[in-house]
């Protein structure tokens, strides 16, 4: 007896922990450390709450017979797992709908050109559209709905759907090739090192991963029109339908995760000596003591919140020590990163971004210099003005 549920519990399961985990610490990333939750971190748990519904309709349809043959499994062990494989079908293209909409709104947060702006809204409005198509044509393919677990999905009253299915799996390709493809269009026009830029790149570009397992969950959608031995011919699709989208929610969650990175291997370098800082320039490379350890990317924030900004640097450990200190920025400012942007957020590597402030230190406490004090008011003050009395005194007489 040739038994493949296993296969489908396994990979249910595990994608099940995996998606919490990078989904909890996106959250605590976003929420807790970076405070900086958007719209992106709300679509994506959404997505995360619908596909922890299709895994646990998945995992009862193969407790009662997905993976198995017809012939071994009871009528009502067939109709319950047939039953439960229409609702995973339906909640897989919520899932895949909510998916796309967060790492829309996910490249939102960095897109600053119009046509990038337009380019990812555009994908997801027809990801919105192609779903909302498919979602009716899955839950009215049979005539009634009941038909599809009470006999099976390929019968005279079912409408095939591997056209359709086809159709999707095509569209969701194209739509994660294209956001691809948009991280190097977004990072190539700002004001990084190449280093940085391929670092952006990577990170952005990773989030859109999940088209390597739509590509071969492709090979077998044929599978959908094999009526008497659905069940058991569609464990690959079942498979690589989880697959997908749990490699597309773990890859843009952890996509969030480098200021989590960050703090963690900070805390695991040994501390160095800070050097001594001029009085009069306050240097903030990456590698400057005069900015505190703990500095992330997410301290390089904008300094308004529309228009052109210069990015500023904050939390200077040397203008901390001198707490009576009041300066004002006097010449020049190196720009880290200057770009035309309506109310988006930034974070930019810290650990490859520049700038030099020259800072003029204003209203310091007084200096306590003896020696010049007794010289002005014993010899500038008492002992000349007794001279110039003298002299009055013996020249008029």
């Amino acid at each position: 007896m040739e038994d493949r549920s296993q296969e489908i519990l396994g990979v249910a399961t595990f994608f099940f922990i995996l998606t919490w985990l990078t989904v909890g610490l996106r959250i605590y990333v976003r929420g807790i450390l970076h405070k900086g939750w958007g719209q992106d971190d709300w679509h994506m748990f959404v997505t995360l709450i619908i596909f922890t519904m299709y895994l646990a309709f998945q995992i009862v349809a193969g407790v009662h017979g997905t993976g198995r043959h017809r012939w071994d499994l009871s009528d009502e062990q067939a109709r319950i797992a047939l039953r439960y494989w229409y609702l995973c079908e339906i909640f897989y293209v919520l899932s895949n709908c909510t998916l796309k909409i967060a790492l829309g709104t996910f490249y939102l947060r960095v897109a600053v050109r119009r046509w990038h702006v337009w380019s990812i809204r555009l994908l997801m409005i027809g990801t919105v559209l192609f779903s909302f198509i498919y979602f009716f044509i899955v839950i009215f393919q049979c005539t009634p709905a009941s038909e599809f677990w009470n006999n099976h999905p390929a019968s005279n009253k079912c409408i095939p759907t591997k056209g359709i299915t086809h159709a999707l799996s095509v569209f969701n390709a194209m739509a994660d090739w294209s956001l691809c493809i948009l991280p190097f269009l977004i990072v190539l026009d700002l004001q990084m090192s190449p280093r940085t830029k391929n670092l952006a790149v990577g990170v952005l570009a990773f989030a859109a991963i999940g088209s390597t397992a739509t590509l071969v969950r492709m090979a077998y959608i044929h599978t959908l029109s094999n009526g008497p031995d659905f069940l058991y011919a569609t464990t690959d699709v079942g498979i690589w339908s989880t697959v997908e989208l749990g490699i597309g929610i773990t890859a843009c969650s952890i996509a969030t995760l480098r200021p989590l990175l960050h703090a963690t291997t900070w805390h695991l370098e040994p501390p160095r000596a800070p050097k001594p800082a001029s009085p009069t320039s306050i240097p903030t490379t990456a590698t400057e003591p005069d900015l505190e350890r703990g500095t992330t990317s997410d301290d390089l924030v904008p300094s308004v919140a529309q228009g052109r900004v210069s990015t500023v640097i904050a939390r200077p450990l040397a203008l901390a020590k001198r707490g009576w200190a009041r300066f004002s920025v006097a010449s020049q400012t190196h720009v880290v990163e200057e770009q035309e942007f309506e109310d988006k957020e930034w974070t930019i590597s810290r650990r490859h971004s520049v700038a030099v402030v020259e800072a003029a230190v204003a209203e310091l406490p007084p200096r306590l210099q003896l020696s010049e004090s007794i010289y002005r008011s014993f010899v500038r003050g008492s002992i000349m003005s007794l001279r110039e009395l003298l002299r009055e005194k013996w020249g008029n007489e």
